[in-house]
């Protein structure tokens, strides 16, 4: 009988555990996919911006990019950790799952602070390897004219997810940017900011 009840118990464990390994295997697997897509469009973006400047001749055309429904507003690249993505122009459960998205501020490249929210993914998708940044490494961000600046880290801290102030400028007349993403397993959200570098 005991034997009969250690082999039940057994194969229970080893079937709930190779679901977890498939649930694990398709969450991530999707997550590359798309990553795929994001790279297509960051691509598409850059495709068109050449396509303006090289047929225009203007600084102030910008392109119009759409995807999954959202309106395209820029492309942020940070080297360090090997990241660039699209953002999209607006932040809520559902904008977070398709890309990078516009939490609060003005357009790329504005005077002021642009704050960005990105999930944080444990295969180090969107804005997962953020906290292995640190003070002084750089971020680049290119607005839909073409025009791409570098802005340095200068500060890294987590707060409580009811805090907002982040979303100010620390320093006026300045170009600043904030990445806002969980952490502490969601319990906390942690902040970098970033100041134009001059």
């Amino acid at each position: 009988m005991k034997n009969k009840i250690y082999n039940i118990i057994l194969t229970v464990l080893g079937i709930a555990f190779v679901i977890t390994i498939v649930l694990i295997a398709i969450k991530y697997g999707g997550n590359q996919i798309k990553e795929e897509k994001l790279q297509e469009v960051v691509s598409e973006v850059k495709t068109q911006i050449e396509n303006i400047k090289q047929s225009e001749k203007s600084d102030t055309k910008k392109v119009e990019v759409e995807y999954n429904g959202y309106n395209i507003v820029g492309i942020i690249k940070i080297p360090t950790i090997n990241i660039e993505y699209p953002i999209i122009d607006k932040t809520s459960d559902k904008a977070m799952e398709v890309a990078i998205t516009r939490f609060w501020g003005n357009n790329v490249n504005d005077i002021g602070n642009l704050t960005m929210a990105g999930h944080n993914y444990l295969d180090g998708t969107m804005f997962g390897r953020t906290k292995k940044l640190n003070i002084g490494d750089k971020i680049e961000m290119t607005d839909l004219t073409g025009k791409t600046i570098e802005y340095a880290i200068f500060s890294k801290y987590v707060i409580d997810p009811n805090d907002v102030e982040c979303v100010k400028s620390v320093q006026g007349n300045t170009r600043e940017i904030t990445l806002l993403t969980c952490t502490n397993g969601r319990s906390n959200r942690l902040v970098i900011k970033a100041r134009e570098i001059i």
